[in-house]
């Protein structure tokens, strides 16, 4: 068995990154999720372990001031901002919340730089648009944008990955559209880009701050990962939920009570394997063409037609794949072989996200998987 890693947790100046101080941090979690803000949490016990510097403790932990580092075995795992603490002065603890880079853009909007003086008509009358531009460039331009206000630059570098997929955006001054916003539901459209925030190794010791942009899928290249019961996996979670499932369809188009077009999908052949009948509508008030209705009740019957299950794995950290030789997007082969499965699944899951527990006797990784559709006849 590998020895426990080392973890750091340091301290740096939001606005500069300078690192202030090393944190001697318990009870630590932290997650990097797809398409969203990853979350941290642990606590500061200064009965047992004061400031390292003359530092105040009150300054050091300040919200929206301070940034926290997480480096594992001096890789840079996880970054962002200090966002909430509290001290319990009966147990000189503090215990300190935070997220990643992608929270500070949600108290961001999205608009061009504003003079000093601004007239209670203009920002409703400002527009940023993007006309049949290239997705990743959208994204990352709507970061630039919002770093490019005065004491909005947080040092978020960029990479240059390209989807070649185009697209029009456009954000009206006065919806106020949050950036964090745009970009989640940037991400969320069909093939749109996967996207996250973190940190990486700079030169000098220094972290540095970045966005990956997918292309549109971020992830490994080449084999995936394996993770199998009675090896690397210690625990794992199936949970299993037909409440969506529908073996007859409803889409009903542009229309008024008798007048209403509606298509039906059905599997019959459901039947004769003893799943019962079971409904569910969709509506798509746009739509007025016969085909394009029928297809959209073939699509949302095709997605209904069986049970989703939402896999989550409790992985060792001190087993291959080891922690830093994966990461949120990618492919990987998890193998199950026990009491309720007792015919056996291997089977290729995605990670979508990962919450990391360091703990001080063992480090584990809670995964959660992709959506599946259960492999039932």
């Amino acid at each position: 068995m590998a020895s426990l890693p080392t973890y750091v947790y340091l301290i740096a100046d939001l606005r500069t990154g300078r690192v202030l101080d090393e944190l001697p941090l318990t009870g630590v979690k932290y997650n990097k999720p797809l398409n969203d803000a990853g979350k941290f949490s642990g606590t500061w016990d200064l009965s047992r372990h004061p400031s390292t510097t003359n530092r105040d403790p009150y300054e050091l932990t300040m919200p929206a001031r301070r940034a926290l580092y997480i480096v594992r075995d001096g890789r840079p795992m996880w970054g962002g901002l200090i966002w909430t603490r509290k001290y319990d002065s009966s147990a000189h603890k503090v215990e300190i919340q935070g997220a990643d880079w992608w929270s500070y853009f949600d108290h961001r909007k999205v608009l061009p730089p504003l003079p000093d003086t601004v007239a209670v008509d203009q920002v409703a009358r400002l527009t940023t648009a993007y006309n049949d531009a290239e997705q990743n460039h959208i994204a990352r331009d709507l970061v630039r944008l919002a770093q490019s206000h005065t004491g909005g630059d947080i040092g978020v570098e960029f990479d240059d990955t390209a989807s070649f997929l185009y697209r029009d955006r456009e954000y009206p001054g006065h919806e106020l559209k949050d950036t964090g916003e745009a970009l989640r539901q940037l991400s969320s459209v069909l093939d749109g880009p996967d996207i996250m925030f973190g940190v990486t190794a700079g030169t000098a010791g220094r972290v540095r701050r970045i966005m990956r942009v997918g292309t549109p899928r971020l992830g490994q290249t080449g084999t995936a990962h394996v993770w199998e019961t009675g090896g690397n996996i210690i625990n794992y979670v199936w949970p299993s939920d037909a409440t969506r499932m529908a073996t007859r369809t409803f889409a009903t188009g542009d229309g008024m009570a008798e007048g209403t077009p509606i298509a039906v999908t059905e599997d019959r052949g459901k039947y004769a394997r003893r799943w019962p009948l079971l409904e569910t509508e969709q509506g798509y008030t746009s739509v007025s063409d016969a085909d394009t209705l029928r297809g959209h009740a073939a699509a949302d019957q095709l997605v209904a037609r069986l049970p989703v299950v939402l896999p989550a794995l409790t992985v060792r950290g001190d087993a291959a794949p080891y922690v830093g030789d994966w990461d949120t997007g990618d492919d990987v082969r998890v193998v199950i072989r026990d009491n309720f499965m007792r015919q056996g699944l291997d089977t290729a899951m995605r990670i979508v996200d990962a919450q990391y527990t360091p703990g001080e006797t063992t480090e584990t990784v809670d995964i959660t998987m992709s959506p599946l559709i259960e492999d039932a006849a």
